[in-house]
């Protein structure tokens, strides 16, 4: 069951590209973060330099790391989380969940601009989390080791409790969970070793009041925090031209006192939801906040040039960069009974965003990190940028048949942005100012879909999706950068199926889909200030299959893969250099997973699993450069997870292998000088080989 279409319906019902992880499935595996199962949805890459800063792409569609808003949006069950904006690194910084007492995670492929609004061009993801439950308490309890190859060990702990309040009406549920993930990056430069290491804290709070069988009213407050002081400087500076580490894998030569990265995700919700006969109304209030903090090391690109300058021989520079996030959201909606023959929905939306980003050099000893005494050379505060939006949306789906229905939807978003800036300094001169903008967009979507039978389904998906716009960030006025940009808006066209086959031990689904997009927002650069503009256009198309097969009882056996043709369809704007038929950046033209799992009997009250998968990541063109030449091809990679594990009464004992050939594949890649083509780079890769051991009881 999923809610994929906001309501809960059988994952084979819903007529569009859906696919679902159970939190069963994730805790077996020993996933911690999105990297642990990404490669299990069809079409979804990521672009990730580390936990935290991660990049999420759907059916292709990101203009490259550089992209400043997100096109994957996210929701944490009814609420949206992470910024619609370019003010607060929406694009980067989506939110990784410990999935711990995740129910499952569901993932929409395809523009969702009807129902969920902006910044979900690509698709989405949404984290379901387990409810209350009124009638039982129990709970849950496991502690893990994990160790990195060529890096060291970390600790797991996580705890859950159920209780009733009142029987059958009123119910408590808290998970609070502790994680050390080891590091396996070493600096050559300080001596100090591991230092990606960083820990993750946090938990969730549900009360669930259900006063008759009619209302239904759940309060729930998330909050988690991730602490690294070398996380931002995790990459491993390469070769350019030969992709090849300069130091040696997992090492780096990076400035004393750089690499801090703190992040701080909490999430206040309210959802009611009441029965009112003709009609079911659902509101979702929810406030979220995101905080972050990251120091990171820039001495490769300002050292040459600054050094010489102010006759210092080991000037090392960082920039220091606060980022704050404060969104309030309010969704409401009447949706009719399912079993009408006229189905029908209609809603209204409104959110409001407060973001604030400081960033500011810092000059310091390089080895030691002592500050040195320099004048300012640069400031720069952006913000704070208010986002408003408004939406009003409605849907109604007509059943003309038991067989065939026909389902169409629209949404209005209004949006207003003001964005304030104060610069100072030698690197980015005076500056104050303040920009206003709104703009009006319209999405919609028309989803006929015909059953052959109850186990056979096909149908037609053609649905718009868009991003906002807003005030340009970044270049005062009077620089020929445009004062604001505008949505970028897409839409795409899907004929997919779904069969369920061999008396239900048998899933095959496939889609094929294309994809325009236009006016895409792109960071260009203009008397070296980067801003943001629209221009140039761009398609994608592919098809995506996945399979499913239980030809044993406890054994399942699946695979999925993707194929995606994303290119340019016309040059982009001065200042970027993407040409009409360029791939698009960070969108491998394959991807690919096979997985079994086999629960069986042991005897003697004791039960087992084992389970593992393949994946395969294909060749990816890095970012669009803004100096002529070519761009850079980074190679395709595989790799292979293992996990087994057994039941004993109420205890669980669990082990995996992650990334079992020590793959070394890249997921990120950027020079670290001013020069775009200019020798280091900075390379992600993904981690080696890790293994751990989990140990849960069941109470």
């Amino acid at each position: 069951m999923v809610t994929a279409n906001k309501r809960s319906e059988p994952l084979q019902s819903v007529p569009m590209a859906v696919s679902a992880v159970s939190g069963d499935d994730l805790r077996r595996a020993g996933a911690n973060n999105l990297a642990d199962y990404a490669t299990q949805i069809p079409g979804l890459n990521m672009i990730s330099l580390t936990p935290g800063q991660t990049q999420l792409v759907l059916r292709g569609i990101t203009s490259g790391s550089s992209q400043s808003n997100a096109s994957v949006s996210t929701y944490i069950d009814e609420a949206p989380y992470g910024s619609s904006t370019v003010y607060a690194e929406g694009s980067l910084l989506t939110p990784d969940i410990d999935p711990a007492d995740i129910e499952r995670i569901e993932v929409l492929r395809g523009p969702q601009g009807t129902l969920y609004g902006s910044n979900s061009l690509g698709g989405l993801l949404k984290f379901v989390t387990t409810p209350p439950d009124s009638t039982r308490a129990y709970g849950r309890v496991s502690a893990g080791y994990t160790g990195v190859d060529g890096g060291g060990s970390g600790f797991t702990e996580r705890a859950m409790f159920n209780l009733p309040l009142v029987e059958d009406k009123l119910a408590l549920r808290v998970n609070a969970y502790h994680r050390d993930d080891p590091g396996y990056v070493d600096n050559v430069a300080t001596g100090k070793s591991e230092v990606n290491a960083d820990k993750v804290a946090g938990g969730r709070a549900q009360v669930l009041w259900t006063p008759s069988d009619k209302v239904s009213v759940r309060l729930s407050a998330l909050a988690q925090n991730l602490g690294s002081d070398g996380l931002v400087n995790s990459g491993v500076e390469v070769d350019p031209a030969t992709l090849k580490p300069i130091y040696g894998y997992q090492k780096q030569s990076r400035a004393a006192s750089t690499g801090l990265l703190k992040i701080k995700y909490r999430l206040y919700d309210l959802e009611v939801k009441a029965d009112l006969g003709l009609a079911t109304l659902v509101s979702s209030t929810s406030y979220g906040t995101q905080k972050v903090n990251q120091v990171g090391d820039v001495t490769a690109a300002y050292g040459p040039i600054l050094n010489p300058a102010f006759g210092l021989a080991n000037g090392g520079y960082s920039v220091s960069q606060p980022v704050s996030l404060g969104k309030f959201t309010q969704d409401a909606r009447l949706q009719s009974r399912a079993d009408q023959a006229i189905e029908w929905r209609v809603g209204a939306f409104y959110t409001r965003e407060n973001t604030t980003n400081h960033q500011h050099v810092n000059v310091f000893d390089a080895t030691t990190g002592v500050p040195i005494d320099l004048p300012n050379l640069g400031d720069l505060s952006v913000g704070p940028g208010v986002f408003k939006e408004w939406a009003g949306y409605a849907d109604a789906t007509w059943h003309a048949t038991s067989q065939l229905s026909v389902l169409v939807g629209a949404r209005y978003t209004h949006d207003s942005t003001s964005y304030t800036q104060v610069g100072s300094g030698m690197l980015v001169g005076p500056s104050q100012f303040t920009i206003r903008s709104t703009d009006s967009t319209t999405t919609y979507l028309v989803n006929p879909s015909f059953k052959f039978n109850d186990n056979l389904m096909a149908y037609v998906r053609v649905a718009s999706g868009f991003r906002p716009g807003g005030a340009n960030v970044g270049v005062p006025p009077g620089l020929g950068a445009p004062l604001s940009f505008a949505p970028d808006k897409l839409t795409s066209y899907e004929i997919g199926f779904k069969s369920t086959l061999l008396d239900r031990r048998m899933v095959f689904d496939a889609d094929v889909f294309y994809i325009d997009w236009n006016h895409i927002q792109l960071t260009t650069v203009a008397d070296n200030f980067a801003f943001l503009s629209n221009g140039g256009k761009a398609r994608s198309q592919g098809v995506e299959v996945n399979w499913q097969y239980e030809p044993a009882r406890g054994l399942v056996l699946s695979a999925n893969a993707s194929w995606t043709d994303a290119k340019l369809t016309a040059d982009t704007p001065p200042g970027l250099y993407g040409y009409n038929g360029d791939r698009l950046p960070w969108v491998p033209k394959w991807n690919a997973n096979v997985g079994v799992e086999y629960n069986f009997p042991l005897g003697g009250g004791w039960s087992g699993f084992v389970g593992g998968s393949y994946r395969y990541v294909g060749a990816r063109m890095a970012d669009f450069l803004s100096v002529t030449g070519p761009r850079y091809s980074v190679p395709a990679y595989h790799g292979v997870d293992l996990h087994a594990g057994t039941y004993f009464g109420d205890w669980t004992i669990s082990a995996y292998v992650k990334n079992v050939t020590n793959s070394r594949g890249i997921t990120s890649l950027s020079s670290e000088t001013t020069d775009p083509r200019g020798t280091p780079f900075s390379a992600a890769f993904v981690p080696p080989r890790t293994v751990g051991v989990t140990v849960g009881l069941d109470f």
